[in-house]
């Protein structure tokens, strides 16, 4: 999950709830699931950008992680949470109100502004 540069802070997103956005990718995914928070994706642009990475089964299947842009509702994180608790990418389809790319598909655009 992007919490550094721009991406989950108020500064950039006032109106979201960010701590909120944090707890339920904490507590509602599944209890082998880990958030990581990290400075920046490079992912600007997207925010808030949250990371999905597939299962080490789903990953010898040929499944890559998966970007989810524009996660600033606690709606969007739940939606996240519940693709995890699924199994997630190579596993399940992500749910249709998530914008879901791979990092190849991304432009890295970051906005040191910010």
């Amino acid at each position: 999950m992007c919490r550094g540069c721009c991406c989950g802070t108020t500064r950039k997103h006032p109106e979201v709830d960010h701590d909120g956005i944090a707890e339920i990718l904490q507590r509602a995914t599944d209890p082998g699931a880990e958030l990581v928070r990290v400075d920046c994706l490079w992912a600007c642009d997207l925010s808030n950008v949250v990371v999905v990475n597939p299962t080490a089964e789903a990953r010898r299947q040929g499944a890559r992680p998966a970007w989810v842009a524009h996660v600033n509702t606690l709606e969007r994180a739940r939606a996240v949470a519940d693709w995890v608790r699924q199994g997630g990418p190579g596993v399940a389809d992500p749910p249709h109100e998530l914008t879901v790319q791979t990092a190849a598909g991304l432009r890295r655009a970051c906005s040191p502004g910010w």
